[in-house]
């Protein structure tokens, strides 16, 4: 008698049918999951930690200080379409000399499309604020947008701390109305 559970070549392929359909699933559910987590996100910043939480997570009594981290740099979704709104979020956490001091300076953000800068902006009194803070920023692509790989750059120049970080993104050909 054969055995119920063998594998043969018709529950092979029906296997294998059964995790591409699912490979497909979960490819087209990160696009999608990029979307739903961006539209749970409201643009400003956020609180997040009180500076003593921070204080003692870092152990910043024994650190120079001012003591800054970027926790976390998103662009939400990283794939999109000219016309389409990503996310972009920076996580960060400060421990000041002070509990209540912020780290004041000139915040600079850049849009590069083939090493050219598309859009570029400055804050000159930003501040970054002590604790851990969540800011969030939406940003619309163009409708003209062309195809290609794309990088967000973001600087910072204080007195105190300078830094710069970049993301990339894509935007995929405009989608046919």
């Amino acid at each position: 008698m054969a055995d119920p559970q063998a594998v043969t070549p018709v529950r092979r392929r029906r296997r294998s049918a059964a995790l591409v359909a699912f490979a497909l699933l979960v490819l087209g559910c990160a696009s999608l999951a990029g979307s739903v987590r961006k539209s749970f996100r409201e643009p400003g910043e956020h609180f997040e930690a009180f500076p003593e939480e921070v204080w003692k997570e870092y152990e910043c009594e024994g650190r120079k200080l001012p003591f800054f981290k970027i926790e976390r740099i998103e662009l939400v979704p990283r794939k999109l379409h000219a016309g389409d709104e990503f996310n972009h979020r920076i996580v960060y956490a400060l421990c000041p000399e002070r509990s209540s001091e912020v780290l004041t300076g000139r915040l600079h953000t850049r849009i590069l499309f083939r090493g050219q800068a598309v859009v570029s902006e400055s804050e000159p009194a930003w501040e970054f604020k002590p604790g851990r803070w969540i800011v969030d920023a939406f940003v619309s692509v163009p409708e003209q947008a062309e195809a290609g790989i794309y990088s967000m750059e973001l600087a910072f120049e204080s007195p105190a701390l300078s830094f710069e970080e970049s993301r990339t993104f894509l935007v995929e050909e405009a989608k046919r109305r």
